[in-house]
């Protein structure tokens, strides 16, 4: 089922920026990226085997946890997916948290809700590829419209978010020249973050034919961040 809760972790020390924070994973994704990691939020014969958290519950779990988390994270899957989305928000911050949303940018309507209605303190989007590899990347055959999208989420992020990141996962095939061609779509941008691809040991890929491509290294990323900084600031989350 799309836009379920399908996992809860109590603690992360590094999925907000600065902030201990919860984690709220909902199940269901319309992309197919081959190196995601997460295919049981992704793939619908996997996601359905997962039992619905309720999520009152996990308004139960934060609730004890007033006073030493400083936020929430909202993550997946694509959280964007959920038409009870804004309510739950709307109860997160009720209970005094600061929210951070995980998205992939293809659902602008719901980001401009939420954004319009100030119930995001923070908002980390996906940049897959250069948007003319895009179906690669995204395991789709055609990706006009997720491009123009991920293209009107970005618009919303530097009028409405009041603090935001742009990421990309360096994936296999990724060039030094496909990070370039990234960074002059996201000027004016904020923040630009590059994200090593790491598979954990035992985490299963979409496409298990992706596991052992070829990405750049950590050390291959922080030589080129110097040229990245020109365009955008940029940073590596190692």
């Amino acid at each position: 089922m799309d836009g379920k809760i399908a996992y809860f972790q109590a603690l992360s020390l590094s999925d907000y920026p600065g902030k201990l924070a919860a984690l709220v994973f909902f199940a269901g994704c319309n992309l197919r990226c081959p190196f995601c990691y997460n295919p049981e939020l992704v793939l619908p014969e996997l996601a359905e085997k997962l039992p619905p958290i309720h999520p009152e519950e996990v308004l139960q779990k934060l609730s004890e946890r007033q006073g030493f988390l400083d936020g929430v994270v909202l993550t997946g899957g694509e959280p964007t997916l959920s038409p009870e989305l804004p309510k739950f928000v709307c109860a997160l911050k009720n209970l005094g948290f600061l929210v951070k949303l995980d998205t992939n940018g293809t659902n602008p309507h719901m980001l401009r809700e939420l954004l319009s209605a100030e119930l995001l303190d923070y908002v980390a989007l996906d940049i897959k590829a250069p948007f003319p590899r895009y179906p690669e990347y995204i395991g789709l055959p055609e990706a006009g419209k997720v491009v123009e999208a991920v293209k009107e989420s970005f618009s919303l992020l530097l009028e409405l978010a009041p603090d935001y990141e742009v990421r990309t996962t360096v994936a296999p095939g990724l060039s030094p020249s496909d990070l370039i061609s990234i960074a002059k779509d996201l000027k004016g941008a904020k923040r630009y973050v590059l994200q090593p691809f790491v598979v954990p040991r035992e985490k299963r890929l979409v496409d298990e034919a992706w596991r052992t491509r070829p990405a750049l290294s950590p050390a291959e990323l922080r030589e080129l961040l110097p040229g990245i900084r020109k365009i955008v600031p940029a940073g590596l989350r190692a």
